[in-house]
């Protein structure tokens, strides 16, 4: 059966910035994540004689690799409306969310195509509905919320209501994130796949009392506790299994003064968050990072509190 192509009035171009985000937090896996100021922008026009993606900025041959039909751009497009005609469709990626290095590079994508296939087709979903497929399609909330909502974001599901609810924390702008970024990816898909499927009592409760005292950390603004509060014990070692050098970075932030440090999402980005010392954690990563000898690079940014932006 041929796919039923919708005509409609397309406007001459949309532009649009995504954040980055990490996901887990350390503690709060799968419902605590943080929107960065990291952006991918994205410009869609509709002059295409095929539906055409050019990707700039990092990681080009990486989002190459990624067919135009596969995009979650694409995909997130067609989930507002199925049938839509993206043959005319043009989008240029400016990318500066390294790829598959758990910053939430597909997240960002998806988000952003969901938001672009709202104004195309004027159904003004909201952001929580969009944030709902969002959240659907990736099969976990920790990066779609903060794509839209930014700051930190703890989601939680309705089982009664059958909707997420999201709640957003906003954060302080003399938090600094220092990210050191490998040169090497992970799969997301394939990480999950290790995880145990059953969690000893002790690990839910080492885990329970940490995401506590993390959220109490980011309502109050005191980072007093940020290092104990971002432990975990249901899934970052299992994943540093498959990267277990990425592990001697994430001490040697520690070691170096910073208030906290994780695997960014599923890794193996590794995250600390300072409110100084930036230059000291700074060296400090990269040395052990040498001594392993993993090539990579230092990304030193902050949170956002702003997420999708179309303009």
């Amino acid at each position: 059966m041929r796919r039923k192509v919708v005509s409609m009035n397309y406007p001459k171009k949309i532009s649009i910035k995504v954040p980055a985000s990490t996901g887990n937090v350390g503690s709060g896996f799968d419902c605590v994540g943080m929107a960065m100021d990291i952006w991918n922008e994205i410009e869609v026009s509709f002059n295409a004689q095929n539906l055409t993606i050019e990707n700039q900025g990092i990681d080009v041959e990486k989002y190459q690799q990624i067919s135009a039909e596969d995009n979650f751009i694409i995909q997130g497009i067609r989930a507002i409306e199925p049938d839509i005609d993206i043959n005319k469709i043009r989008v240029i990626n400016n990318n500066r969310i390294p790829f598959s290095i758990g910053l939430g590079s597909s997240a960002a994508a998806l988000c952003a195509g969901l938001s672009i296939g709202n104004l195309l087709t004027d159904k003004k979903i909201n952001e929580e509905e969009l944030s709902t497929k969002a959240i659907n399609i990736e099969g976990h909330p920790d990066n779609a919320s903060p794509c839209f909502y930014g700051g930190l974001t703890i989601s939680s599901f309705d089982q009664s209501g059958k909707r997420w609810i999201t709640r957003k924390i906003d954060l302080p702008e003399d938090l600094n994130v220092v990210i050191f970024v490998p040169n090497f990816t992970s799969a997301t898909r394939e990480s999950r796949v290790q995880l145990p499927s059953k969690i000893e009592r002790r690990d839910v409760v080492y885990n329970l009392s940490r995401v506590a005292l993390l959220i109490d950390c980011f309502i109050n603004k005191d980072f007093a506790l940020l290092k104990h509060a971002t432990q975990d014990s249901i899934h970052q070692d299992v994943r540093f299994k498959n990267f277990p050098e990425m592990k001697s970075v994430l001490n040697a932030a520690i070691n170096a003064g910073a208030l906290g440090a994780i695997l960014s999402g599923s890794g193996p980005a590794i995250m600390a968050f300072s409110q100084g010392n930036e230059f000291t954690i700074n060296y400090e990563m990269e040395e052990s990072a040498r001594k392993h000898n993993i090539e990579g690079n230092i990304i030193l940014t902050r949170p956002s509190n702003k997420g999708v932006t179309i303009t």
